[in-house]
């Protein structure tokens, strides 16, 4: 179905961009390109519809101007004007002919076909309700990680940095009513509260009304609603008393509660979020003594001549980051492979992964890429032939977890995962930090460096409480990221035994 929509839309002038177009259209930065495609062709229908109103408009007042001027003559003095007979032929020939056709014209239904596209475009290609809730979440994902106000975040002030970018009362409200509808009551208030300072009746209010439908009284109440719902009956009377000359609903609505609002007790303080980062997406922890820089060259002869630049940023979980592992060409070829079969993970299955899609894609084990790993890793690569590559959508993030399996998806050939490397495939404009919050580590996007770290100990047992980790809510920017897994039983022959004494990097 999707196919023929496209090559339909194509027929119709519309640009190439609307192919990369996917469901789940909120889940991949990617993905959403299309979209800005889709609305620009709605915009160049609209363009048209209205020019072939305008043009129906003009030849309407062109032939309306020529009978007023033939109508101030006749109106002084109808019985003269008739009693010419220039006149009277002029007059009988108007009103047998040309009126009928402009009956006829004003009749005629301009611009059908510019109607019809755009019907057809969104009826199939329009992002769907669970779209718009995974947009919804998204934010409210950015307010709790970042501990935004949503007055700052409507205004595009983002982590103290400004952008060129806002959010329409029309927004506020959406986001509103879906805290409302989570029992997010407390940033419900708040987006409530931005919704109504955005409002500027000159400049929307009839747009809003006769297009998009807005009620001002509902905003209001809805707004009202939620105040007395946390105690705050005497800021609901405040607001009410300044707009309820708006309407008769909203006056009743300030009678009612002025006769409940409790007199001479003060409202609880408005509720603003506290800058709290539970999470460590804003946390960077001081250097530490054991972090290092060295050039890794004893894993193949090849690195003896052009070693690897590492960063150890852990000792105990052992964690490094490679600097310059991954380059242009082979960042390009993954994405290119990738775009179209990225695909949203299972909402249920996958419960940590939010606004996020990704793709298995397949390496060959003698590619430069392939033994580039094994030089990072010293581990075999044959058997481990799968990479993902992820791309984050609005504001997405994969919430705490381990990369070890659960028994039942373990395999008698690959066991668990031994060792993971996750490489950053460009850098990040604000947001998307990968934080190891009880190791204490904040690692941001770096383009072309891989982090590398080991799931299980010398005994083969997971390092859960330590390497439990977390990617950031992306603010600004697309993520991409390429994971590559190298399971334990490949590797029985490749990594040397230990002992308890011995330390778990060795």
């Amino acid at each position: 179905m999707f196919m023929i929509l496209s090559i339909c839309l194509t027929s119709l002038g519309l640009p190439g961009g609307l192919s990369e177009m996917t469901i789940d259209s909120a889940m991949s930065v990617a993905g959403m390109k299309g979209l800005v495609a889709m609305e620009g062709f709605l915009i160049s229908q609209m363009e048209n519809y209205t020019a072939a109103l305008k043009n129906k408009i003009d030849l309407l007042e062109s032939f309306l101007q020529e009978v007023q001027s033939k109508r101030e003559i006749s109106r002084s003095n109808p019985r003269e004007f008739v009693a010419h007979p220039l006149n009277a032929f002029s007059l009988i020939r108007r009103l047998h002919e040309d009126w009928t056709q402009s009956e006829l014209l004003m009749l005629n239904q301009v611009g059908l076909e510019h109607l019809e596209s755009i019907k057809n475009v969104l009826d199939e290609a329009q992002p769907t309700d669970m779209d718009l809730n995974d947009a919804i979440n998204g934010i409210i994902a950015l307010q709790q990680f970042y501990n935004l106000q949503p007055g700052d975040i409507a205004n595009g002030l983002l982590l103290g940095q400004q952008y060129n970018a806002s959010l329409s009362t029309l927004d506020c409200q959406a986001l509103a009513n879906a805290c409302m509808n989570t029992n997010f009551d407390k940033y419900a208030l708040n987006w409530y509260k931005t919704a109504v300072e955005h409002y500027n009746d000159d400049r929307d209010g009839q747009v809003y009304r006769e297009v998009f439908g807005f009620k001002l009284p509902d905003l209001y109440i809805n707004y009202t609603s939620a105040l007395i719902s946390k105690g705050f009956e005497g800021t609901a009377w405040n607001l009410l008393r300044d707009v309820s000359d708006i309407d008769a609903t909203l006056w009743s609505l300030r009678k009612a509660v002025y006769d409940v609002r409790k007199i001479g007790i003060p409202d609880p303080t408005f509720p603003i979020t506290p800058w709290i980062d539970v999470a460590g997406c804003q946390r960077v922890w001081p250097t530490r003594q054991h972090q290092s820089c060295h050039y890794e060259k004893n894993t193949s002869d090849f690195l003896r001549i052009a070693p690897l630049k590492v960063e150890t940023l852990s000792v105990k979980p052992h964690i490094v980051l490679y600097h310059d592992v991954i380059y242009d060409s082979e960042i390009s070829k993954v994405k290119n492979i990738s775009l179209p079969s990225l695909r949203s993970p299972s909402r249920i299955l996958r419960a940590e992964d939010h606004n996020l899609k990704l793709a298995k894609i397949r390496e060959d084990p003698r590619s430069p890429l392939s033994l580039r790993i094994k030089d990072m890793t010293g581990e075999d690569v044959e058997e481990d032939t799968d990479l993902q590559i992820e791309n984050y959508g609005i504001c997405g993030f994969r919430f705490y977890h381990n990369d070890n399996l659960e028994s039942q998806d373990q395999t008698a050939k690959l066991g668990d995962r031994l060792t993971s490397i996750l490489f950053f495939m460009n850098d990040v404009a604000l947001g998307g930090a990968f934080v190891f919050l009880n190791a204490n580590l904040t690692i941001f996007p770096q383009k072309g460096s891989a982090l590398v770290w080991r799931n299980l100990d010398h005994s083969l047992q997971p390092k859960e409480d330590l390497l439990q980790h977390l990617s950031c809510p992306v603010i600004v920017g697309s993520k991409w990221t390429l994971v590559k897994w190298l399971h334990e039983r490949p590797q029985m022959f490749s990594r040397p035994c230990t002992n308890n004494e011995e330390i778990e990097s060795a």
